[in-house]
């Protein structure tokens, strides 16, 4: 599957306890050189929690990363590590393809 512009993407979609996902955005961008990112909060039950909290509602960032093919398997890792999905309670991570995709970028502000 290709996006616009003829390359094939994937999309990474994470779910990270609040406040987790401004911090992977920064550290993608900085460490990853990688902008096309998005984070939004939702609210989801915890399923690996202690058992007195099973079930109770929170808050979640919810992080999605658009990358080429060639670095999907990179970025997810990273994604994974640094987001600390390896941990109890850390997160869900997915990657699928992408179909359709467009690059916007914002213009240069000189003052």
């Amino acid at each position: 599957m290709e996006n616009n512009s003829g390359k094939d993407i994937k999309r990474i979609t994470c779910f990270l306890p609040k406040g987790a996902g401004i911090r992977l955005v920064e550290m993608l961008h900085v460490e990853k050189n990688i902008d096309a990112t998005n984070v939004h909060t939702g609210r989801g039950l915890r399923t690996v929690e202690s058992v007195k909290d099973y079930g109770a509602w929170s808050e979640q960032d919810v992080l999605t990363v658009v990358v080429d093919a060639e670095r999907a398997e990179e970025v997810f890792e990273f994604i994974f590590f640094q987001g600390e999905l390896n941990k109890p309670g850390g997160g869900f991570i997915y990657l699928t393809p992408l179909i359709k995709a467009s690059h916007y970028t914002l213009p240069s502000i000189e003052g």
